[in-house]
């Protein structure tokens, strides 16, 4: 049987008729088995003494040094003890937190677990040990109505619950184990989201003491070790993006940017293309618009940078300019012209159809006020536009050919765009694809978080959707010149 066989069937073996607390059961595992120390939280009754049992369980004659809140003498060599138990840790003597600190400072190779029902934040603020905490395990309040039945069902099954002796790890294997892990590699993805998460706890005045991040890279390179390899993947590091930093302030900001994080590692040689995808659809509009206007030359003005129409309605009783960009002319689209203020005009509506005329709609709710009143200003949700007058355009000449050679330049270089970036978006989704392919493979591993897997398989799937609806508007683009060849 391989370790990670062994390993796998003994997380089965504890986690069974363990509803729900799987996640939290296997990061006390990990935790235990690098001798770290965990806050393990809960309210009365939701399982914290449950999961220390199931622990405890894992590990061959573990000599257990269980410590209340009464005044109790701490032995002087901890080092004789596998495990230190602070069942029902409240700090509200200093009896209480001498103990745990001396606990923290003497001990070598023993984990040390603090089991309480009083939040994290106060607890370990009280104590002052904050920053020798390595994990926060969070026990959920409730079971969900599936679980709870079936727990209820078998509640025998999980009282007489027993681990195979075969299964159990003995203190040598432990040790053993810890010195093999110490040669696992931190790979550069598992680095690079270490460091990022890093600046974000440096930006949002979250501190984390060398220390614990030092703690944190064991346990990504005990999960890597127990599925095999020598070196982790960022698969190993997902654990991070769980609430195990002690404050809820500290969990939701990092819970909150954690996917975002892992995606730019991950993404980091696609970050610039991804970061402003190409508007292909801008692209096609353009197209097919040289393709279906005429050669005529039309008096234009430049206007925000580009040559535009200019016309002039009454609303209200007041005259506003309105800027139409030539690009829109002899095409079918509905869109919004340019106002005084060289900005959008979100009231106005425009539509060629197809000819030369200017069909404008305004919004019925600036009709009676005007387009410059500071009521139209601050609107920003136009409502139901209503039809207002078709204008005409004023044609300095028919089929010029000054025109039609600016407009086969357009052409030949839309083309060249389209062609360049079809190939260059078939690359971004062939490695997207590779990517997604390759990651499949460390859903089944040992202690990755799902939760945190999926929702960045997920992700990258909606990234790859997005990337080929840009390919295929490029293909549709590239079709127009067959259609017109």
């Amino acid at each position: 049987m391989t370790l990670s066989t062994r390993i796998q069937n003994l997380m089965q073996a504890l986690c069974h008729e363990f509803p729900e607390r799987q996640d939290r059961l296997q990061l006390a595992f990990l935790a235990t088995v690098n001798n770290e120390t965990f806050y393990l939280y809960g309210r009365t009754g939701s399982g914290k003494s449950f999961l220390i049992r199931r622990l405890l369980a894992a590990f061959k004659k573990v000599r257990l040094l269980q410590m209340g809140n009464r005044t109790q003498q701490l032995p002087d060599n901890l080092n004789d003890y596998d495990i230190i138990l602070f069942q029902n840790f409240n700090p509200i003597d200093d009896s209480t937190k001498d103990n745990v600190r001396n606990a923290l400072q003497d001990r070598t190779n023993t984990a040390l677990i603090l089991s309480s029902d009083i939040r994290p934040e106060n607890a370990m603020g009280r104590a002052e040990i904050a920053d020798d905490i390595t994990l926060t395990i969070y026990m959920p309040d409730n079971l969900s109505s599936d679980a709870l039945c079936s727990l209820l069902q078998n509640r025998e099954k999980s009282e007489s619950f027993q681990v195979p002796e075969d299964l159990t790890i003995s203190e040598e294997e432990k040790s053993q184990w810890l010195e093999e892990i110490k040669k696992v590699t931190l790979s550069a993805d598992t680095m690079a989201i270490i460091g990022k998460l890093s600046e974000l706890c440096i930006e949002n005045a979250i501190y984390v003491p060398i220390s614990k991040w030092l703690s944190l890279a064991n346990i990504a390179r005990t999960i890597a070790f127990f599925n095999g390899r020598s070196q982790t993947t960022f698969s190993d590091a997902l654990f991070l993006g769980t609430p195990i930093w002690g404050r809820s302030t500290s969990n939701n900001t990092i819970n909150e940017n954690f996917d975002k994080i892992v995606k730019s590692v991950m993404l980091k040689d696609l970050a610039e293309t991804l970061e402003k995808p190409f508007d292909a659809d801008t692209l096609y509009h353009k197209v097919k618009g040289l393709f279906n206007s005429s050669n005529n030359l039309y008096e234009t003005k430049e206007f925000n940078g580009q040559p535009c129409l200019s016309y002039r309605i009454t609303v209200a009783g007041e005259q506003a300019p309105l800027y139409v960009p030539l690009h829109y002319i002899e095409t079918d689209e509905d869109f919004n012209p340019f106002n005084e203020l060289r900005q959008i005009e979100k009231h106005v509506r425009c539509n060629f159809h197809g000819t030369s005329s200017c069909t404008i709609s305004i919004d019925s709710a600036v009709k009676g006020i005007g387009l410059r009143n500071n009521l139209s200003r601050q609107n920003n949700n136009p409502g139901k536009f209503e039809d207002f007058a078709t204008l005409p355009t004023y044609i300095l000449r028919e089929n010029d050919p000054e025109v039609a050679k600016k407009k086969q330049a357009e052409l030949d270089a839309c083309k060249k765009e389209a062609q360049a970036q079809m190939e260059l978006q078939g690359k971004i989704l062939r490695t997207l694809r590779d990517l997604y392919q390759a990651n499949k493979v460390y859903r089944n591993d040992l202690f990755v978080n799902l939760e945190n897997f999926d929702k960045i398989q997920g992700e990258l799937s909606e990234i790859f959707n997005t990337i080929n609806g840009i390919a295929s508007k490029l293909k549709e683009t590239l079709e127009l010149y067959a259609a017109h060849a």
